[in-house]
């Protein structure tokens, strides 16, 4: 219509006027993280042993997201992930701490475990424990453990019987709690195999192990 200014010539009027006064244009704060990727680590372990597992994670996320190669943080994360039944976490987690040590056994028994608790992975899951027994010779007693679960699960219960035994004869008896786990499981083995007087002599002899001695009690802050 006549008469009405030009809309565009309108707009650049107005923008020409903003900037040439003393009005300024909203800005985008960026907030720093004052602590460093080893900083988050150790607050994150602070908080793990007062049992603040999910405190103790997000600590861990932090510490990935400024470390991406922070193999001890991506381990720590699996581990607070996995105590949290948030398994998805737990195995990105591991995997990631893999990539960065290939050659460590107890990685390959943790990501084992992920996939133990959900009964998914089975078939892969035994190839980690064969794998880890590998590269970690010394913690071979543990590894048969998670090896006996598996086999249990997939329905191989003489196979399964067979490496909790020996589980059960090779972890050192002053680690009385894996121990005792590795007990339970065994007896659970014997139960399926319809053998109840052994389900029940082996949690005799889980019952006859000397409690751990207890930890410290860590100061709250």
């Amino acid at each position: 219509m006549r008469g009405m200014p030009n809309r565009s010539l309108f707009i650049a009027l107005f923008l020409s006027a903003l900037l040439l006064s003393d009005c300024s244009l909203p800005k985008i704060i960026v907030l720093h993280d004052p602590l460093s990727a080893d900083e988050h680590v150790r607050l994150g372990g602070i908080y793990d042993t007062q049992g603040k597992n999910g405190l103790a994670r997000d600590q861990y996320h932090a510490a990935v997201r400024q470390d991406k190669r922070h193999l001890r943080a991506w381990t720590l994360l699996g581990d607070s992930a996995y105590r949290l039944k948030e398994y998805d976490t737990a195995e990105m987690a591991y995997r990631k701490a893999l990539d960065l040590d290939p050659n460590n056994g107890d990685l390959h028994n943790n990501l084992a475990w992920v996939y133990v608790q959900q009964d998914r992975k089975l078939s892969k899951a035994q190839d980690l424990i064969v794998a880890a027994m590998e590269l970690t010779p010394g913690h071979r007693p543990y590894y048969l453990d998670t090896l006996g679960v598996i086999q249990l699960k997939l329905g191989k219960v003489q196979d399964a019987i067979a490496s909790l035994r020996t589980s059960t004869e090779t972890i050192p008896r002053d680690q009385p709690d894996f121990l005792a786990e590795a007990y339970e499981h065994l007896a659970d083995a014997y139960r399926a195999a319809g053998n109840l007087a052994a389900a029940d002599s082996t949690v005799e002899q889980q019952s006859q192990l000397k409690p751990a001695k207890p930890k410290e009690p860590v100061a709250q802050p």
